[in-house]
């Protein structure tokens, strides 16, 4: 009696597709294969159909590999019952916990658990840089690891080339290395791991060119250090890197939207709380209020309850809109993100209805009350805003450059809740003023800023007068950029303060911290986080990747090369 037949049969039918396909393995070392026991199958990756390939040298002797695939594969409509059905383990590639602690109970279990600890196909067909998940489940289980090499899978199918699942013919090889215990620090583990598979890759592919070869020069399946038309390692890892950032930034993304959800949670407790009290006055408090409210006091009260109504609407939209953007944006992590967006909708959905609860209610509430349900509804909006305005694409839409001139209000801007530059912040203004941008430091009158921490920069400082009128900041920088020989187009200012409305106008990249003024928010094109956040430096960090992109996708352009040789009479 076997024990996994849906695996037996299975791989059964597999072999058959492989022979209808005319693929020719070659398998060495199955005499490593644990006979019984657990271990960390880990495997180069170079095709797609790597897992169906890697789960041949254990047939023989009835052990099943439960491979980690990602999320989407399980998705699939025909392969997911096939993968569950096999019990192999799915993984969100923006958040892997999950399946680590499901593959360390298969372990436990004696069960084998195969990884691509390159996590992505190689697209130089050499090692690349591993993830240290296979290294901490052996540690964690003391289990081996166990190398299983491929060397040919990408022949049949690889990443940014046709498919090829007729009859090829295509010799595959295979190399199933010693078990390795992996000891000490992880990092380190890891290191030493991504040399064994290294060196046992470069040996595979001797041994495959001296039974297969020669290997024909510029062909897109061989590496470029064997004279293929693959890309080389610097290149591949060059991809690979951008891959990785937008995984992070997906991470980052969601733990946004999980605190916004709860922070939506939260507030539309604060409003049914608000609701119960406004609406438990009695009537003849309210009579009494009533009679004694003189004129100006109730235009005041209708003023703020329409200001109300009318930041309740924005409140709508920013979120419907945030939540559209977030969802249109993803790619990595797409139905994670969607399912945190469908999150915030409903806890957006509760909220809100609580909130037209206490609105109902706020005809027999004080201009107190008033003022406490807009603060809470403002930082909603300007949450909501500074979530959307993280997206890739919000930026493409209102930065047309790369600033040369960053101008921040010291006091909202620049120094923390302590008075002190962070030290992110200031790195991120010392870097971009060695690149050749100026820095401008605006404050009042009545501030003493310690700039030490930017004192490299040079920056130019600025007084406004106590109490300014939008006018005369606006003035103030103005005067400054013509000092300085500055355009305003070229100009990004960090503000908060209302007074700085102007200004904002008057540059080309206007950018509100999270915390601003309200009237700064409610028309902000791009919210950024606070001074405490070190919302200068995520700003000038995001805005480096953008423009640095940009100018390498120029260098890379075709022709470009030819253009500059004819230029200079080459």
């Amino acid at each position: 009696m076997f024990k996994d037949p849906v695996y037996f049969a299975v791989i059964g039918l597999a072999r058959t597709v492989f022979f209808a396909q005319g693929l020719k393995f070659t398998v060495t070392g199955t005499e490593n294969v644990p006979k019984d026991s657990g271990a960390v199958v880990v495997t180069n990756h170079t095709g797609y159909m790597d897992f169906t390939y890697v789960g041949l040298p254990f047939r023989k002797y009835r052990r099943y590999v439960r491979f980690m695939a990602k999320k989407e594969v399980f998705d699939h409509p025909i392969a997911g019952p096939i993968m569950r059905a096999l019990k192999h383990i799915p993984v969100d590639r923006t958040d892997g916990s999950k399946s680590f602690e499901h593959a360390v109970r298969l372990l436990e279990n004696d069960e084998l658990v195969g990884i691509f600890p390159e996590s992505t196909i190689s697209r130089s067909f050499e090692v690349k840089n591993l993830k240290s998940g296979a290294v901490r489940m052996a540690q964690r289980t003391g289990k081996p690891i166990l190398p299983v090499l491929i060397v040919g899978s990408q022949r049949v199918w690889t990443k940014g080339h046709p498919k090829h699942l007729g009859r090829t013919n295509t010799p595959i090889h295979m190399a199933v290395l010693p078990p390795w215990y992996p000891e000490g620090d992880p990092a380190e583990a890891t290191a030493k791991l991504h040399q064994i598979m290294d060196e046992g890759v470069r040996a595979l592919w001797d041994e495959y060119a001296a039974a297969e070869g020669p290997l024909p020069a510029g062909a897109y399946w061989v590496p470029a250090r064997l004279g293929g038309g693959a890309p080389t390692f610097e290149e591949a890892q060059a991809e690979d890197l951008k891959v990785e950032a937008e995984r992070q930034r997906v991470r980052h993304l969601r733990a946004d939207l999980a605190a916004f959800a709860d922070k939506l949670r939260e507030s539309g407790r604060e409003f049914s709380a608000s609701a119960r009290e406004f609406g438990d006055q009695t009537k003849a408090q309210l009579r009494d209020a009533t009679a004694a409210m003189s004129e100006e006091s109730a235009r005041a009260r209708l003023q703020a309850k329409e200001q109300t109504s009318a930041m309740m609407a924005q409140f709508r939209q920013s979120v419907e809109q945030m939540a559209d953007e977030v969802a249109e944006s993803a790619k990595e992590g797409a139905d994670s993100i969607r399912t945190a967006t469908d999150s915030i909708r409903v806890a957006f959905k509760e909220a809100y209805s609580h909130l037209e609860e206490t609105y109902d209610h706020l005809e027999e509430a004080s201009i107190a009350g008033f003022e406490q349900t807009q603060q809470s509804v403002f930082r909603l909006i300007a949450q909501s805003k500074l979530i959307r305005d993280k997206l890739p694409q919000r930026l493409e839409k209102i930065v047309p450059g790369m600033p040369d001139t960053f101008i921040v209000d010291y006091s909202t801007s620049l120094a923390d809740g302590s008075g002190q530059i962070p030290e992110a912040t200031a790195k991120a203004l010392v870097e971009q003023a060695e690149a050749g941008a100026t820095i401008v430091v605006m404050h009042g009158a009545e501030e003493e800023p310690d700039l030490q921490a930017i004192a490299a920069a040079d920056p130019h400082v600025v007084e406004i007068p106590e109490g300014a009128s939008p006018q005369a900041v606006t003035n103030a920088v103005a005067v400054a950029l013509k000092e300085l020989a500055r355009e305003p187009g070229g100009a990004m200012l960090f503000a908060g303060r209302e007074n700085f409305a102007e200004a904002l106008m008057y540059v080309g990249i206007p950018a509100v911290v999270v915390d601003a003024d309200w009237p700064l928010i409610r028309t902000a094109d791009w919210v950024v986080d606070s001074a405490d956040n070190g919302g200068v430096a995520s700003a000038i960090e995001i805005l480096r990747k953008r423009f640095a992109e940009d100018a390498k996708d120029v260098e890379d352009a075709p022709g470009k090369k030819g253009a500059e040789d004819a230029k200079g009479g080459k």
